[in-house]
Formats: C-alpha cells, sequence, structure tokens
C-alpha cells in the first residue's frame, strides 16, 4: 500500500477520536470510516495473499480474522488461483527507533522503512478501536540502527499504562494464589488460604 494511502488512513482515524457533536461532523465521520474501511479492506485482501502464497493454512488465517474457516475459504478462495509474484529484491534498510511510540505511529514509522511491526505477544490485542494508541512500545528487535533486508519482520513489545497520566510502564500481574498461602488478611488476623 502506498504511503498517501497509510497517511489518509492515518488523518481519518484521527479525526475520529472525538465524537461528532453535529450533523455535519457526523457526515465528516462517516466519510472517515469509509476510508478507513476501505483502507483495512486492502490491508486484508493483501495479508490474506501474502499468507496464502506463505503456505498458511485457511484455518490460521480465518483463526486470526476471527471468522470462520470455511467463510474466510469462501471469500478469498480466488487467491489461490492467481500466479506467484516473483520475489521483492531485498535492499537494506536501518531500522528506525519506535521504542515509546503508540502502537499505530509505531506500525506506520516501520511501514514507511518497508518493515513490517511484529506484536511479541501471541495472544490478539483490541487494536480495533479508539484504545490502540494507549498501547506504546516499550521494547523492539532488531535494535534502532540495525541493518537488516527490507520486508523484514521487527518485533515489538506493547504494553498499556495503568492510566491517562502517561506512565507507560508495564501493568503490574496480579500476584500468584499460591504465593499467598499463609499469609493474614490484615482486618479479621485469620489466615488466608
Amino acid at each position: 500500500m502506498s504511503r498517501d494511502a497509510w497517511r489518509e488512513a492515518l488523518a481519518a482515524w484521527g479525526r475520529l477520536s472525538g465524537r461528532p457533536g453535529s450533523g455535519e461532523e457526523a457526515l465528516g465521520a462517516l466519510s472517515d470510516i469509509g476510508v478507513l474501511r476501505r483502507f483495512l479492506d486492502q490491508a486484508e485482501l493483501e495479508a490474506v495473499r501474502v499468507a496464502r502464497r506463505d503456505r498458511k493454512s485457511w484455518a490460521e488465517i480465518a483463526t486470526r480474522l476471527g471468522v470462520s474457516r470455511q467463510s474466510a475459504w469462501e471469500r478469498w478462495k480466488d487467491l489461490d488461483e492467481e500466479p506467484s509474484p516473483p520475489p521483492p529484491a531485498r535492499t537494506r534498510v536501518a531500522v528506525p527507533n519506535v521504542v515509546g511510540m503508540s502502537w499505530p505511529v509505531a506500525q506506520h514509522r516501520l511501514l514507511e522503512e518497508s518493515l513490517h511491526a511484529v506484536i511479541a505477544d501471541p495472544a490478539p490485542m483490541p487494536f480495533l478501536g479508539p484504545e490502540a494508541a494507549d498501547f506504546h512500545v516499550v521494547e523492539q528487535k532488531p535494535v534502532a540502527g540495525e541493518s537488516v533486508a527490507s520486508h523484514s519482520e521487527v518485533t515489538v513489545w506493547l504494553y498499556r499504562g495503568p492510566g491517562s497520566a502517561g506512565d507507560r510502564s508495564p501493568l503490574e500481574p496480579p500476584p500468584d494464589p499460591r504465593a499467598r498461602r499463609g499469609a493474614v488478611d490484615e482486618e479479621t488476623g485469620e489466615s488466608v488460604h
């Protein structure tokens, strides 16, 4: 996808962060939603095309999209009949520093350098709404400045701060219930099991 398409989609996303206050603003929001929908449809098609070219199963693709294997196959089965294009020429690029950036900004910055952002956490994260901007990159691999082949993956670790105060530290995990054995409830003085 072109940089212009990315810029247009990011601008539309930014304008959607507030609620429309009038009918005109609502119409503008609908236009921005249309821009994003077309952009995401194109990104989805390209991702499925590349995944099938790399021999990923319809079940794997469907799982990532949250749809059934059958519906994924019915929607994109024609991609299996497309001839494979020659592999792109791989030039070397310097990995930009994306640590501290929000997830959408970091992803865009890596794409500008022909690199692909990959989230280290295998569990899908809720990046479909405005909360995507709350997630920030706290680590990346390869590190900034390292020379890699274009179209390589850059793994990023994301964390969501505990609130709107701008604290970007990772949330503390809940205590292990097994570690609480023998603990004493401060109010009652009784053992907690």
